[in-house]
């Protein structure tokens, strides 16, 4: 029961009323000092703001030095491996790989870009580290001009740009091997020329616009489905202020034809080389699937609810709560309805089996972004208390991911020192000797590559694999391949342990004749007939 107001309490809400209206003048007032700054003086301050945000959290998380992962990074030692041991060419090592992944997958300029690195630095990853940083501050900055020029207040704009870039999808701001922090900052680049584009009509940035969307599309296949998006948008630009009608709708067309015929040929182009040439079957994440029932599809995407996507799910139903208070002006955001959709839709069709989960949240969570910060922050009818609430949800969300971004990055430098405390404790035991090493990383072949080339680049080939379901111990890789060993010719062993999200079971080896030895998320197992143990 609410209690009459007393001369008391109406001085206490007075005074609380006051104090927050003088806190909301001083934002305000903020807001207008920050807006009256010069470009150049912006620019600086964003390139500073984001790259001391990016390169503070991979320092002092310490990814940056963290080392192999036993993922996708393995490809670098692979590829040094074929140059230094193998005497490839650079020529020899981009045709045999771009064509070989043309069997596979659409992603030629991954593989030229990684190549290159390899190239250049080596099996340093911690310069492949920083470049990654840089494509990340980069991304960053060109998503906030992107909103700056929809008409978004510096916050706004910064606030739309962590939004897609905080969160469980941080990962790509360390993990060498996921493709989305380079196609994100070509995205955000050729969105952005698009918009000066449109707002100028200079053809240069129509050109930049243009190649920066192409080598976007050719670097990972979900990117792809971003340009029906671009299209869409330069509609929704031309038909700003009119009704929605084919012949108003045409002479948007007939005005910016070439450009959307580029965009929709190379958009064409691509999905059939991706049917009818590179083929579907090894997208095993791609669309429906007859075997998969109704229900496991609904289970998938409501532990992903819960799990990667529920700061966006919880803070989306509040904030369209917020927003639907004003349904009568709420009827007039088709066209942003639409984009967003445009942007979303695809995506979750696209990873219907597994739903959306850490970096695959990107590029979906544009379309988020899009409608609730930029969309949502510059709708005039949101006012008062009920705008207060919404920013609120909006840096409540932010701050719940940048929790999640930095619990990410420090298991990821906890397992890289594991990795990397292992496989020079296991180097320094076995160089120069015929020792044998057992790696037991499978189903993660991946983590057995890894083993395989990094100790046939220090020098050291005498690694072996189990293989669990055969009970058996091969070379598996390399010209020795069906070379096999006994048991009783290992001296040493490593394997994930219950630490490590890859572990999965316990090999079934004796282990009693053997000292463990733990490093983390990974254990070594020693002969106990060597004297230094």
């Amino acid at each position: 029961m609410q209690l009459p107001l007393t001369r008391d309490n109406q001085w206490g809400e007075a005074v609380t009323h006051g104090m927050v209206n003088r806190f909301l003048d001083r934002v305000q007032a903020f807001y207008e000092k920050l807006e009256k700054i010069s470009k150049k003086r912006e620019a600086v301050l964003i390139w500073a703001f984001f790259a001391a945000l990016v390169f503070g959290v991979v320092t002092v998380t310490g990814t940056l030095t963290s080392g192999f992962h036993l993922v996708d990074d393995w490809e670098f030692a692979q590829y040094i491996d074929w140059m230094k041991l193998d005497q490839r060419s650079l020529w020899d090592c981009l045709r045999d790989t771009v064509s070989y992944d043309l069997t596979l997958r659409f992603r030629p300029l991954y593989y030229i870009n990684r190549i290159l690195m390899a190239y250049v630095f080596g099996i340093n990853l911690t310069a492949m580290s920083v470049v990654k940083a840089a494509e990340i501050v980069a991304a960053l900055v060109a998503l906030y001009y992107c909103a700056r020029q929809m008409k978004c207040n510096m916050v706004y704009a910064a606030l739309f740009s962590m939004t897609v870039m905080v969160g469980y999808q941080s990962a790509v701001w360390w993990k060498l091997g996921p493709q989305e922090s380079y196609d994100m900052m070509m995205f955000a680049v050729g969105f952005c020329f698009l918009l000066r584009w449109l707002s100028t009509e200079k053809k240069r940035y129509a050109v930049i616009s243009v190649v920066a969307f192409f080598l976007m599309s050719i670097y990972k296949e979900p990117f792809i489905l971003l340009l029906p998006f671009v299209g869409l948008y330069i509609l929704y630009d031309g038909m700003r202020g009119k009704k929605v009608t084919i012949p108003h709708l045409w002479e948007v067309i007939r005005r910016r034809f070439p450009y959307l015929l580029t965009i929709g040929v190379i958009f064409t182009v691509e999905m059939l080389l991706i049917l009818f040439m590179v083929g579907t079957n090894n997208y095993s994440y791609v669309g429906l699937d007859e075997s998969i029932t109704l229900d496991q599809y609904v289970q998938v995407w409501r532990n992903a609810a819960g799990n990667n996507l529920k700061w966006y799910v919880r803070f989306g139903v509040l904030m369209g709560l917020i927003l639907l208070t004003y349904w009568e002006h709420v009827k007039k955001l088709g066209w942003e309805m639409l984009l967003a959709a445009a942007v979303i839709l695809p995506q979750c069709v696209t990873y219907s089996k597994t739903a959306l989960e850490e970096r695959y949240i990107l590029p979906c969570v544009l379309g988020y972004a899009f409608f609730f910060v930029i969309v949502g922050c510059t709708f005039r009818p949101l006012s008062g208390k009920r705008r207060i609430a919404y920013m609120l949800c909006l840096l409540l969300m932010l701050a719940a991911h940048g929790r999640v971004a930095l619990r990410e990055a420090q298991y990821f430098t906890y397992r890289g020192e594991s990795i990397k405390t292992m496989m020079e404790s296991t180097l320094e035991l076995v160089q120069g000797t015929d020792r044998k090493v057992l790696s037991c990383f499978a189903p993660n072949g991946e983590g057995n590559k890894t083993m395989y080339h990094w100790f046939r680049l220090h020098g050291y080939d005498e690694v072996f694999y189990w293989e669990e379901d055969e009970k058996k111990i091969n070379r598996s890789y390399g010209p020795r391949e069906d070379e096999q060993a006994d048991f009783a010719q290992i001296d040493v062993i490593v394997m994930y342990n219950e630490e490590d999200r890859h572990w999965c079971y316990e090999p079934s080896l004796d282990l009693s004749d053997f000292t463990e030895k733990k490093c983390g998320t990974i254990t070594m197992y020693v002969r106990n007939t060597w004297s230094v143990y």
